[in-house]
């Protein structure tokens, strides 16, 4: 009897959550920022150094989260692939920085910390970005935060 119950608990651990899949697939879709529902967020239009996209399309699998945002030069895609297995990485980011992250499933939410690095002429130099991303029926709210500096955005999914 102990061992069904600890091979039906093992099983139980073992299987993916369908929370979790429900939560995510939520997540999947092309997004467009609402620039009357706090589009550009914080102080100043935002945290300095990190662009808004204006567009964002989201994929989910099993594995990971794949972010593209038109944030690059002249407003070119780029695209983020964020692993669900706790380990870090690279992701593009600003030219001459090296950008690492980790992202995690925190209840309904998707949770990147990303850390930005530069060899400064006096020595390592970096910035940590966590960005929190939510859903609630066709919007996607990501809220943002670099030391005291916080920005929320705000965005529609595209029909």
């Amino acid at each position: 009897m102990r061992h069904a119950l600890a091979m039906l608990l093992l099983a139980a651990v073992a299987m993916p959550s369908p929370v979790v899949a429900q939560v995510s697939a939520a997540f999947a879709g092309t997004w467009t920022l609402n620039q009357e529902s706090g589009g550009r967020g914080g102080r100043g239009g935002g945290i300095p150094g990190v662009p808004i996209a204006t567009e964002v399309t989201i994929r989910v699998t099993p594995a990971d989260v794949t972010v593209d945002t038109n944030t690059g030069s002249a407003q070119a895609t780029q695209t983020a692939v964020y692993k669900l297995d706790g380990s870090e990485t690279t992701v593009p980011g600003p030219l001459g920085w090296t950008v690492k992250a980790r992202a995690a499933w925190k209840d309904p939410t998707l949770v990147v910390n990303t850390m930005r690095s530069l060899e400064g002429p006096n020595g390592p130099i970096g910035a940590e970005i966590v960005d929190v991303y939510s859903v609630s029926g066709n919007v996607l709210t990501i809220e943002r935060t670099q030391g005291r500096n916080k920005q929320k955005l705000v965005y529609n999914r595209k029909p």
